[in-house]
């Protein structure tokens, strides 16, 4: 079986509990970051992609020569039936590669909104198990518009896109559902820069804190069958339509 990709695009490669929920799979991970000298592989050497977020902008893709290259490996994913699921600026570029938009808000949209799935979630499947309500770590300033034909299985208050799915094998999730305490918490919490954009955003960093402790631990049990049942998602049973 080949391996599963995991792109990160912060300096700290942290993916959460990306990779264990894979290998409770059976599934092989392989990593590419933008400081990595080797290249992203192709879409038919690996047998699905997992990508995170990062501080890069989907609305500048031609900026960024590796951003450039992640589209077109999702664009190749996308024609050939890989499955793909995408976090934040994961499922942004996704849209941008299954052809819909992304643009910037104007602020910083930092917090726990509820998410609350749509009808066409109990028959998704990754999505079908998921509480029909659930607070999600949201932390993002640009929005979604999904991609043509592209199906909404869930939505947060406000502007944009929250989870939705293109064809039969492509998700993406504004919210970061790979989050654990040790990104979240213990790291993103108390960097100063972070520290800016959470307060920035409407917070007291100690409130924010005391809030993400008590929501994460109910994100992540509904989050880790989601990415273990992607690991199990067989590409040859997929569609080859990106629409």
């Amino acid at each position: 079986m080949k391996p599963v990709l995991i792109i990160t695009h912060l300096p700290d490669r942290q993916d959460g509990i990306v990779r264990q929920s894979l290998h409770d799979a059976g599934r092989a991970v392989i990593e590419r970051n933008p400081g990595d000298a080797e290249p992203l592989p192709a879409a038919g050497e690996v047998g699905g992609v997992v990508t995170l977020g990062g501080r890069q902008s989907a609305t500048r893709v031609a900026e960024d020569p590796f951003l450039v290259a992640e589209v077109r490996l999702l664009q190749s994913a996308l024609d050939q039936g890989v499955p793909v699921l995408g976090m934040c600026l994961g499922a942004q570029l996704l849209a941008v590669a299954a052809g819909g938009a992304v643009t910037y808000s104007g602020h910083m949209n930092a917090g726990w909104p509820e998410l609350r799935t749509l009808p066409a979630a109990a028959e998704d499947p990754l999505f079908a198990a998921f509480p029909e309500r659930l607070p999600v770590l949201a932390w993002h300033e640009d929005i979604i518009e999904m991609p043509p034909q592209a199906t909404e299985l869930a939505v947060t208050p406000g502007p944009g896109a929250a989870l939705f799915r293109v064809g039969d094998s492509a998700w993406g999730s504004q919210a970061h559902l790979e989050l654990t305490p040790a990104m979240l918490i213990e790291g993103w919490t108390v960097d100063p820069a972070d520290i800016v954009e959470i307060e920035g955003a409407g917070h007291r960093i100690d409130d924010f804190r005391a809030q993400s402790r008590d929501h994460l631990v109910a994100q992540m049990a509904a989050a880790r069958p989601m990415f273990t049942a992607f690991g199990r998602l067989p590409t040859s049973s997929l569609s080859s339509s990106a629409a």
